[in-house]
């Protein structure tokens, strides 16, 4: 395994690694990344020697891919943990709004917060729970839009 101590200074070693020009982690990340280009719709799964194997989660094999490809193209890629609890910061970041939509949504209820003296937090559930019935609802206004347009017999 490796030896860096943080998830931050694993990616930017392995960043660097994947950089360099006939390193053994460049020719490893160009045959992961031909490797995952073949995988639509098939089950992938890991072998860690004589330890086992496990069959590796689709959405985890789509992180993956991602990771790769930046990786490839030459980019850097850094990962960090979310922790349970959240500033109203983090959460907007999550959300892609600005940090005084955020306070909007927590001062109308629209996700729970609580107070840590005088600094607001949310829980991580509260606000991926939100972001998909936000995701659900955009999908049902725009469901209901072609449903209209298809009555009407309007088409693009």
């Amino acid at each position: 395994m490796g030896t860096a101590t943080t998830l931050a200074a694993t990616a930017v070693q392995l960043t660097e690694a994947a950089n360099r020009k006939g390193s053994p982690e460049r020719a490893s990340l160009k045959a992961l990344v031909a490797l995952l280009a073949g995988v639509e719709d098939q089950q992938v799964r890991l072998t860690a020697g004589s330890a086992g194997e496990v069959v590796v989660p689709d959405l985890l094999v789509d992180l993956l891919m991602q990771i790769s490809n930046v990786l490839d193209r030459g980019d850097g890629v850094v990962v960090s943990e979310v922790a349970r609890e959240l500033t109203t910061s983090e959460a907007a970041r999550i959300l892609g709004v600005s940090r005084p939509t955020l306070t909007g949504l927590l001062d109308r209820g629209e996700i729970k917060s609580h107070r840590v003296g005088t600094h607001r937090r949310v829980a991580l559930q509260d606000v991926l729970a939100y972001r998909r019935r936000r995701v659900d609802q955009q999908r049902a206004s725009y469901e209901a839009l072609m449903a209209e347009q298809d009555e009407l017999g309007i088409y693009e």
